[in-house]
């Protein structure tokens, strides 16, 4: 277990770090987890290898409300309205199991600002035009109601997004687009000893792009793990079905990656965790005697812990941090 693959035989590692087995080490299993838990979350936060770079593919959903006893046949596109709650909803589709629908507004969620409040179960719902009904069931909202994106736990910082507007009619695969020929005109240079005249008409582009048309505001936090894109969600400014693609952070799973275990400063972290909290168990004993003789002293191994973690912590911060990225524009 000289390259440890698992937390198991990371904890064993750091264990024998400190003398185990020819020393009892004085901490409980609970505590030695927290402890290992703790060090992950560290490594995550400021080695470059605790996390990667990647592009999440997203695609945006619709609200849906299970439905029974149907009568009739509901039209995509009509207004749908609860006989008891009064909440509307714009149809998307409809089958026998469930309806999909978009742009749902109930008059407690209008007054409050709220998206959760919904259909009530076993109401009738009625179509304006078509004139079906259906028994209501289970909510489930989507994208479009929600108006965020749902991410997963393990991505802790997002870059951007992929211009939303690419992925509509003005995507670059449409032959009649400016971008299309504008591409198709450029071609011949890229074929002659220098592209530079084509890069630099491409990010003059680009900062047209960004000052008439703009970017879609972001707003993040992961603990909430949701990505907020500040859009005209009800107005079809993105439609249900269509694409979005996240550049973002993500953590390296270690029990995927079982490689990150054997991360040298990981290594040295978790033994000097162990440490502390050996440290912290036996601090209010002085000269503990142990088997031949020794004396242990638990505030002397808690200080020299804190002090390694301290130059461990100021290594991995200086060396192996990945650098801020500066915001450069006008003050």
């Amino acid at each position: 277990m000289a390259k440890p693959s698992s937390r198991e035989q990371l904890k064993q590692y750091a264990l024998r770090q400190l003398g185990k087995p020819v020393i009892e080490i004085n901490v409980d299993d609970d505590q030695l987890e927290d402890r290992i838990d703790e060090g992950l979350q560290y490594f995550q936060e400021y080695h470059f290898d605790g996390i990667e770079r990647m592009y999440h593919i997203h695609e945006i959903t619709s609200s849906k409300v299970a439905i029974s006893s149907i009568n009739g046949t509901f039209s995509n596109g009509e207004i749908i309205t609860g006989a008891t709650s009064n909440a509307t909803a714009t149809v998307h589709t409809a089958n026998s199991t469930f309806i999909e629908f978009r742009n749902h507004k109930d008059t407690t969620g209008i007054a409050n600002n709220d998206t959760t409040s919904s259909f009530s179960d076993s109401e009738t719902i009625t179509g304006n035009s078509s004139g079906a009904t259906a028994t209501a069931g289970t909510v489930t909202f989507g994208d479009i109601d929600n108006h965020y994106v749902p991410l997963s736990d393990a991505i802790t910082g997002i870059v951007g997004i992929f211009d939303i507007q690419d992925t509509s009619g003005g995507k670059s695969s449409n032959m009649f687009s400016f971008r299309y020929q504008f591409h198709l005109n450029e071609m011949p240079y890229l074929t002659s000893t220098s592209i530079i005249n084509y890069k630099m008409s491409m990010q003059h582009l680009q900062l047209l792009n960004d000052i008439f048309v703009g970017k879609k505001p972001l707003r993040f936090n992961r603990h909430q793990n949701r990505l907020y894109i500040d859009l005209d969600w009800a107005n079809n400014d993105i439609k249900i079905g269509e694409y979005i693609v996240v550049e973002a952070y993500r953590i390296i799973d270690p029990d995927t990656f079982t490689d990150v275990y054997n991360d040298m400063f990981l290594k040295r972290y978790i033994t000097a965790l162990f440490k502390r909290q050996w440290g912290a168990n036996l601090i209010k004993y002085q000269g503990v005697s142990l088997p031949g003789g020794i004396t242990l002293d638990g505030r002397q191994l808690f200080e020299d812990a804190m002090t390694e973690i301290r130059e461990i912590e100021e290594q991995m911060q200086s060396r192996y941090e990945l650098p801020i990225d500066f915001m450069v524009g006008p003050g």
